[in-house]
């Protein structure tokens, strides 16, 4: 059963845990959607890296960084429209 530590959960690895198990760029995807989603999305991305891009199952991190960037993008879009103020690094 899951206790919370390191290499239990991709998203909680990256999250909690600070470690970039895909790459870099994919963990501050994942860190920077943490921080605009709600909960039903980070659960729904903690899914999606857990099931479909499974470290442990040599994931396409190319494919999971161009899902995450569109993510990212759609969720800095609704953001903005409804007023929030958005770092557009």
């Amino acid at each position: 059963m899951p206790n919370g530590e390191h290499g239990d959960h991709p998203y909680t690895d990256i999250v909690v845990h600070k470690a970039d198990i895909y790459s870099p760029v994919a963990a501050a995807f994942v860190r920077e959607i943490a921080t605009l989603a709600d909960d039903k999305t980070r659960r729904a991305l903690a899914d999606l890296l857990y099931e479909k891009f499974n470290p442990y199952d040599r994931p396409d991190v190319h494919a999971l960084e161009r899902h995450l960037a569109t993510l990212r993008d759609n969720l800095r879009k609704d953001a903005s429209a409804r007023g929030f103020e958005v770092d557009n690094k």
